[in-house]
C-alpha cells in the first residue's frame, strides 16, 4: 500500500479572515493525504465542526473575533481530546501563546511560515509529537518566566531514563529518533512519555519541552 493510500489526515481551518481561510485550504487540499472537512470563522465553530466532524488535526488562528483561538483549544481539548491542535500565530502574541500552551495546544507554528513548513507541522501533530519553532520557543520561554513563580523541581520524581527522554524531547526528537538514540521502542518511549507528564503535571509535549528548558535539563 502506498502512502496515498491511507486513509487522509482530516482537517478543520479556523481563521476569521476568508482569503487567509481559502488560501489555507486551496494549499492543503493540493496534498494527497490531506482533506479539510470543515471551515470555521471563529473558536465557536471551529468547535462545532470538530464535535461533528472529529478531525485528526485543527488549525487555529489565534486571533479570532469572538472565541479565539485560545478558548477553542480548551474547548475542543475537553470535547476532543484525541484531536491535534496547531495554533497559527503572529509575531507579539507571546502573552496569548501561553495561554494556548496552557490550554493543551500541541503545536505553533508563525503565519509566515512555507507550505513545506505547514505540512510537516500537520505531520508530525497527527503522529502525536509537538511542534514549537526555535523563534517561538524562546519568546514562550521568557514570557513564561516573566509569568510564573518557579514551581518546585518535579523533575526530581523522574527515573535516570525518563529524564534522558524529556532531555531528547525537548531537543526537538521524534519518538522514533529518541527510541533510536536511547536503544528502545517506540512503545517504551511513549510509555515514558505518558509518566514524564504525569510527574511533571503538564499537559503534553509541548508544556514538558518548556519546563525541561526552564529548569536547564537541556541548552537551547
Amino acid at each position: 500500500m502506498t502512502e496515498t493510500e491511507y486513509a487522509p489526515i482530516r482537517i478543520v481551518i479556523a481563521e476569521d479572515h476568508a482569503v487567509v481561510r481559502q488560501a489555507l485550504r486551496v494549499m492543503l487540499e493540493m496534498e494527497p493525504d490531506v482533506t479539510v472537512v470543515g471551515e470555521a470563522v471563529d473558536g465557536e465553530e471551529a468547535a462545532k465542526l470538530t464535535e461533528e466532524h472529529n478531525p485528526d488535526l485543527v488549525v487555529l488562528d489565534v486571533r479570532m473575533e469572538g472565541m479565539d483561538g485560545v478558548a477553542a483549544t480548551r474547548k475542543i481539548r475537553d470535547q476532543n481530546p484525541e484531536t491535534a491542535i496547531l495554533i497559527l500565530t503572529g509575531f507579539g502574541d507571546e502573552d496569548i501563546l501561553v495561554n494556548a500552551v496552557e490550554a493543551g495546544a500541541h503545536g505553533f507554528l508563525l503565519k509566515d511560515a512555507t507550505h513545506e513548513e505547514l505540512l510537516d507541522a500537520i505531520r508530525r501533530l497527527v503522529k502525536g509529537e509537538s511542534l514549537i519553532t526555535p523563534s517561538l520557543l524562546r519568546r514562550l520561554l521568557d514570557e513564561f518566566v516573566h509569568r510564573h513563580e518557579e514551581p518546585q523541581p518535579a523533575h526530581n520524581q523522574l527515573t535516570p531514563r525518563e529524564t534522558e527522554v524529556l532531555q531528547a524531547l525537548a531537543r526537538g526528537l521524534r519518538n522514533e529518533e529518541i527510541a533510536r538514540e536511547l536503544v528502545i521502542s517506540e512503545k517504551t518511549v511513549k510509555t515514558h512519555l505518558t509518566n514524564i507528564f504525569g510527574k511533571l503535571q503538564v499537559e503534553g509535549r509541548s508544556q514538558a519541552i518548556i519546563y525541561a528548558i526552564r529548569h536547564g535539563l537541556v541548552d537551547v
